[in-house]
C-alpha cells in the first residue's frame, strides 16, 4: 500500500515518488482498462494518459481516499470517455458512409436517368413528324387511341402502326440502355 508520504513526495514533485506510484499501479491499471476498452493498446493509452495527468495536477493534488482508489477512478472516468469518443467516431463513420452511399447512388441514379432521357429524345427525333406526335400524345400526353384518332382524323390501326413503329425504332437505339433500365429497376422494387 502506497503510504500518505509518497502522496506528500508526489506533490512536491520528487520524480522516485512518480516512479514508484507508476511501477506498483501500472500493469494492475490496464488489465482493469483492458477489461472496460478490450483492446490492450487503449488500455495503456488510457493508464499512461492517467499518470501524466496525475504528473501534471499533483502540486493540486486533494485525495481524500486511497490513492489506489484514485487511480482507478481516473482510468475507469478516462476509460468511459474513450468509448463515448469511440460510439461517436462509429456513428459519425456510419453516418458518412450512408450519406456517401446515397449521393454515390443518388448521383449515378441521375446520370443514368439523364442520359437515358437524351437518348429518348434523340431517337425520337428520328421518328417521321406523324408517328412522334401520334408516340407522344399517346405516352406523354396520355391520351387513348380514340382521343388522338379524333384530334389527327386519322384511323386507330394507323395509330397502332405509329405506336409500333415508334417502340421498335426505341428498342433499337436504346438496346445498350437496356442493362441499366433492368437494373434500375430492380433497385427501385
Amino acid at each position: 500500500m502506497i503510504a500518505q508520504e509518497t502522496i506528500s513526495l508526489l506533490q512536491q514533485g520528487d520524480h522516485s515518488a512518480f516512479e514508484n506510484l507508476f511501477d506498483h499501479y501500472f500493469d494492475a491499471l490496464c488489465r482493469y482498462a483492458y477489461s472496460l476498452l478490450k483492446d490492450m493498446d487503449e488500455a495503456e493509452d488510457s493508464v499512461q494518459k492517467t499518470f501524466c495527468k496525475l504528473w501534471d495536477q499533483r502540486e493540486e493534488l486533494n485525495i481524500h481516499s486511497s490513492i489506489n482508489y484514485y487511480l482507478y477512478r481516473m482510468v475507469h472516468n478516462d476509460c468511459l470517455n474513450r468509448i463515448k469518443q469511440i460510439k461517436l467516431h462509429m456513428e459519425h463513420n456510419l453516418n458518412y458512409t450512408e450519406m456517401v452511399n446515397y449521393d454515390s447512388d443518388s448521383v449515378s441514379e441521375h446520370v443514368a436517368t439523364s442520359e437515358l432521357k437524351d437518348a429518348i429524345n434523340k431517337a425520337l427525333e428520328k421518328l417521321p413528324p406523324q408517328c412522334k406526335k401520334v408516340f407522344e400524345m399517346s405516352r406523354n400526353e396520355q391520351k387513348s387511341y380514340t382521343e388522338i384518332s379524333n384530334e389527327l382524323g386519322i384511323s386507330n390501326n394507323t395509330i397502332e402502326n405509329h405506336i409500333s413503329k415508334a417502340l421498335k425504332l426505341l428498342r433499337i437505339e436504346l438496346s445498350e440502355f437496356i442493362t441499366i433500365l433492368i437494373i434500375l429497376y430492380l433497385m427501385l422494387y
